[in-house]
C-alpha cells in the first residue's frame, strides 16, 4: 500500500497526513464535548479552553515517553531530533498520564465538577483516537507484526512499516484501534442515554479504551526489549492498571 505520510508540501511548508488526522481527532473530541456543556447549560468556551491545554499537555506527555522509550535506538545520537514532533513519535499513554493532571487542575480552578466535565469529554476522547489512528495508518507508524489474513497490509518502503517488514503483509492495528474506539463511542453514546451516577461514561471509557488498547498490542510489532512482563508490553500494564482502577472508582462511587 502506498503510503502519504505529507498530504501537501507547498515550498518549505509541508502538511502531514499523520499531523491532519491527529488535529481533527481533538476538533471532533472537542466539538462533541462542547456540545454535551452546552446541553447542560455550560458555555462551550471553557471546553475549547481545556482542548488546548489537554492538547499541549497530550503531546508533551507522549513525546516524552516516546524520547524516553527510543533514546538508545533514535535520540542518543541526535538528541535534538526529540523536538521534531511533526515527523511522528508520540506515545499514547504518556499523552494521557500528562494530560489527566491537567485536565483536573483546569476543571477544579474553574469550579466546576470534575466527574461531570469528565462524562461531557469521553465519548469525544474515544471518537478523537479513532479518528487519529487513520492518521497513524496513512503515515505507516505503529505498525502491526507479520499475518496471512487477507486483509493484512504491504506498506510502500519508504514507511517504517514497509522499512521493518518490505513486502510482507502486517497487521493494520492502527485500524484495528480504530474500529475499537469507534466502537467505544456508539457504546458511550448508548448509556450517555441512561440514568446513572456523574463520572460513569468516563470510567467506563476508561475500561473499554484500556481494553482496546491492550488487545491491540498482541497484533502490534515492538522491538524485543518492548516486553516488560512475558508477551506484555509496557502499554499493556498501563492499560490493566487504568482499567483496574477505574474499576476500582466505580465500585466506590455506586
Amino acid at each position: 500500500m502506498k503510503v502519504y505520510p505529507i498530504l501537501v508540501r507547498i515550498g518549505p511548508l509541508e502538511i502531514r497526513t499523520w499531523g491532519l488526522f491527529v488535529m481533527l481527532g481533538f476538533i471532533a473530541g472537542a466539538y462533541w464535548a462542547a456540545r454535551e456543556a452546552r446541553r447542560s447549560g455550560q458555555s462551550p468556551s471553557f471546553i475549547y479552553d481545556l482542548t488546548f491545554y489537554i492538547i499541549l499537555a497530550s503531546i508533551i506527555g507522549s513525546r516524552i515517553f516516546f524520547v524516553i522509550e527510543k533514546w538508545g535506538e533514535i535520540f542518543s545520537r541526535n538528541p535534538l531530533k526529540a523536538l521534531a514532533v511533526w515527523e511522528g513519535g508520540l506515545i499514547f499513554f504518556g499523552g494521557v498520564i500528562l494530560a489527566i493532571p491537567t485536565a483536573i487542575y483546569f476543571i477544579r480552578k474553574k469550579g466546576l465538577n470534575t466527574w461531570k466535565v469528565g462524562d461531557w469529554i469521553a465519548p469525544g476522547f474515544a471518537l478523537g483516537i479513532a479518528i487519529g489512528r487513520i492518521g497513524c495508518f496513512f503515515n505507516g507508524c505503529c505498525f502491526g507484526k507479520p499475518t496471512d489474513l487477507p486483509w493484512g497490509v504491504i506498506f510502500s518502503p519508504e514507511s517504517a512499516a514497509g522499512a521493518q517488514f518490505p513486502g510482507i503483509p502486517i497487521h493494520p492495528t492502527q485500524l484495528y484501534e480504530s474500529i475499537g474506539e469507534l466502537i467505544v463511542f456508539f457504546v458511550l453514546l448508548y448509556l450517555r442515554g441512561k440514568k446513572h451516577r456523574e463520572g460513569f461514561l468516563l470510567l467506563t471509557f476508561a475500561v473499554l479504551g484500556s481494553l482496546v488498547r491492550f488487545i491491540d498490542d498482541f497484533f502490534r510489532y515492538y522491538e524485543p526489549g518492548a516486553y516488560v512482563l512475558g508477551p506484555l508490553t509496557f502499554n499493556q500494564l498501563i492499560s490493566v492498571a487504568i482499567a483496574l482502577t477505574a474499576v476500582f472508582l466505580m465500585a466506590r462511587r455506586r
